[in-house]
């Protein structure tokens, strides 16, 4: 069973099986359920670019805002889906299931089917016989009555098959770049160019959504294709697909993932940096790509063309320097367990990488907290913000936050690393505890929550350190571990401890 099959079916299922509506609520009581909501949203959001930790930081905060025992059964499901399917964490979406059947009675038999249906795509089929048993007893006329039958019968007879190896691909695989999804003309440019197999004499190929209809096309030429979309232009290898996404075009490029890494090294990182760093580069933005070609077979598109997963520049960007890099590495990609890691990178550490499990709530030994002094070398190390007390309480009111009267912010929970986790907003209206990156940083567009928090007067001045999530990588940090001689293979093991190198193809 494709674990992905189940999940649009279980998403409409949540949304039908849990009234959304509540009794009469008060204002702030409103607000922080309208926070909730968004957080819910902006995930599916999230998730659909391929920023699977913002996502799990958002539901998060949903679970934590919410008033509502019933907004925190859907959070639970969503989290516990996207623990499965996209971070391979199975042991945490079980954690939650278990937590669903002993807390929420209204939740028990979707959170019990699925807990069955997961330990079934783990191979663990005499734990899913007997939760899928279980099911079938409590719920003889369940909704999922009829599938945990049929998966019930194949557990039984299921033998467990030999352990992981890695795959090894005969060559490089490809990957499927979404370029654009919401344009309304496309201009495809290139020489002999290729329209459906058949060849045009025309450089030059306009395409409206009116005229496209349910049509697909695909456009492919022996030199690199220009896409054009208003303001958008970008030069690519491999071939174009054009086709109609409800009211808009959805334009995706398929290519080779060794020349999608030529122009996505030379968009994450200076050609100018050593050779060794541009190589650990390659191989972190190999990997993630990998993993993304892996968790997103049933997708139209494995990747997005900007930060939302890794920039992509195409042709225009490509170096010799930093294509010598991926080549050099070629195949090459970071293990654990025999699967591919998800190889997170941040700008700049500020000295210190964040632990994943204390930011994100995701367990993860090579996404760990451990001093990084050389990221303090490199730009984007430090940073300073100041704010008025009126001017932060405006923004936080903007994000959903009903803040009236804001007094003072007040670190609470930190990381192994210094960052600020939770913070404490103290005003007039409420004093209470949030999640920091999705609501102070959110509202105030902080580099970092790795900061000091200090109020002088009406102020409050943040100093921080580090750029992004500090997960992982660190890019300026491996810029300075190349000028000191360190290679590839000793950076990667400094930022992704307990990993193994392999080469895939």
């Amino acid at each position: 069973m494709k674990k992905i099959s189940y999940i649009i079916f279980i998403f409409s299922l949540i949304f039908h099986s849990i009234p959304l509506c509540h009794a009469k609520m008060d204002q702030q009581t409103l607000a922080a359920e309208r926070l909730a909501k968004w957080n819910i949203n902006y995930a599916s959001y999230l998730i659909d670019v391929g920023k699977y930790l913002d996502a799990l930081d958002a539901y998060n905060t949903a679970f934590e805002v919410t008033p509502f025992k019933q907004t925190k059964l859907k959070v639970l499901l969503y989290k516990a889906n996207l623990l499965a399917t996209f971070l391979d964490a199975e042991g945490q979406a079980i954690g939650i299931y278990n937590k669903i059947i002993k807390d929420y009675p209204e939740g028990e038999e979707i959170a019990l089917y699925r807990k069955g249906l997961l330990l079934f795509d783990m191979n663990r089929y005499k734990e899913a016989a007997c939760v899928l048993s279980s099911y079938l007893k409590k719920y003889p006329h369940g909704k999922f009555r009829f599938q945990a039958e049929v998966l019930f019968d194949r557990a039984k007879k299921a033998s467990i098959p030999p352990p992981i190896k890695p795959e090894l691909e005969k060559k490089a695989p490809n990957v499927r770049v979404l370029l654009q999804r919401k344009a309304k003309v496309i201009k495809i440019q290139g020489k002999d160019l290729k329209i459906n197999g058949r060849i045009t004499n025309r450089e030059t190929i306009t395409f409206y959504r009116e005229s496209v209809g349910t049509n697909v096309y695909t456009i492919e030429s022996p030199y690199p294709i220009r896409v054009i979309a208003g303001k958008y232009s970008k030069r690519v290898r491999g071939k174009v697909i054009v086709k109609a996404k409800k009211s808009r075009l959805m334009v995706i490029n398929i290519l080779d993932i060794e020349h999608y890494l030529w122009g996505v090294v030379p968009a994450e990182s200076y050609p100018s940096w050593p050779l060794e760093t541009l190589k650990a580069q390659a191989v972190a933005s190999r990997t993630y790509a990998y993993y993304q070609v892996i968790h997103r077979k049933n997708w139209e598109y494995d990747l997005v063309d900007d930060e939302g997963d890794q920039a992509y520049k195409g042709v225009d960007r490509e170096t010799k320097k930093t294509t010598r890099a991926v080549n050099e590495t070629r195949g090459l990609v970071l293990m654990k367990k025999n699967r591919p890691i998800l190889a997170m990178y941040t700008a700049n550490s500020g000295g210190y990488t964040a632990d994943a499990s204390y930011i994100f709530n995701l367990n993860k030994t090579y996404l760990v907290a451990h001093p990084d002094p050389l990221s303090l070398k490199g730009k984007m190390s430090s940073w300073k913000k100041s704010f008025t007390l009126y001017e932060i309480e405006s923004r936080l009111k903007k994000i959903g936050l009903p803040v009236n009267g804001l007094k003072n912010i007040i670190p609470k929970k930190r990381g192994p690393s210094g960052r600020i986790v939770t913070i404490e907003i103290v005003s007039k209206s409420l004093n209470k505890e949030y999640r920091t990156r999705t609501t102070l940083g959110r509202a105030l567009r902080l580099p970092e929550i790795l900061f000091s928090i200090d109020k002088i007067g009406n102020k409050i001045i943040f100093q921080g350190k580090g750029w992004g999530h500090g997960v992982g990588y660190s890019q300026w940090g491996s810029a300075e571990m190349g000028k000191r001689g360190y290679n590839f293979k000793q950076i990667l093991e400094f930022y992704y401890p307990t990993t193994k190198l392999m080469k895939l193809w």
